[in-house]
């Protein structure tokens, strides 16, 4: 079970309440601002899991050495009851990760892969897992073996994309739900690889998304959005 990391809350930025302000004309504006900022939304972020490969005989590198490690990242984004009884309710979630180097080095760690890179809302209940050895997901237990596996994880419902990102160190995931409100606990895995310069990974994580309120979608996210002044973990 992940142990809580942290709790964020997620708002609107001043800029979206400005364009709110110019384009929504024929809204009660001062009502539609603090209705805006009375939604308190907020992501519920769990503490990152790490387990280095031991065996990295079957994956395909360069000859520099480098270490692998598999980390499962978890969140849950909430609002305020009296708003979700005003119909407020998260329709998109962007859960964006950041890789960083934990010395002075130059060289920069990547992901190597990760999952979910896609699943389809409404598929079947058991879905096929390819990531390398030793792979362990979420409360399953065991090694799922080093080509592929079936995990039963229910009924997909949402619509999730993901991308390693820019110089494959921003991992991102597009969750869009069918039922068109995000619900619990989401799990999301990387597979990092952290050549020998590194002495090891910083890892920060953080999760934004759109609000349907009454009147229109919101986007809200963190208030601190600049990497390195964002709390992190060393994986090592």
């Amino acid at each position: 079970m992940s142990d809580i990391w942290y709790e964020e809350e997620l708002a609107p930025t001043e800029q979206t309440l400005e364009e709110l302000a110019n384009h929504v004309k024929r809204l009660d504006l001062p009502e539609a601002v603090r209705t805006s900022r009375a939604i308190q939304a907020q992501v519920r972020l769990y503490t990152p899991i790490w387990q280095r490969l031991a065996d990295t005989s079957q994956i395909l590198t360069s000859t520099r050495g480098a270490a692998f490690y598999q980390v499962r990242l978890g969140f849950e984004v909430e609002i305020a009851r009296q708003a979700r009884e005003d119909g407020a309710r998260f329709t998109f979630a962007l859960c964006t990760a950041y890789l960083w180097s934990a010395s002075n080095s130059q060289v920069q760690p990547s992901v190597y892969d990760l999952y979910p890179a896609y699943l389809d809302e409404g598929q079947q209940r058991v879905i096929s897992v390819e990531f390398g050895p030793e792979l362990k997901v979420g409360e399953v237990g065991g090694s799922l073996g080093k080509l592929s596996t079936d995990v039963h994880l229910g009924q997909v419902e949402p619509l999730i994309t993901g991308w390693k990102g820019k110089g494959e160190r921003e991992p991102h995931w597009e969750l869009n739900p069918q039922s068109k409100t995000l619900l619990g606990q989401r799990h999301l895995w990387l597979l990092i690889q952290a050549p020998e310069e590194c002495d090891g990974v910083r890892l920060a994580v953080q999760v934004e998304g759109d609000v349907q309120m009454y009147w229109g979608i919101l986007p809200v996210g963190p208030k601190e959005r600049v990497w390195d002044k964002r709390k992190s973990v060393l994986i090592r």
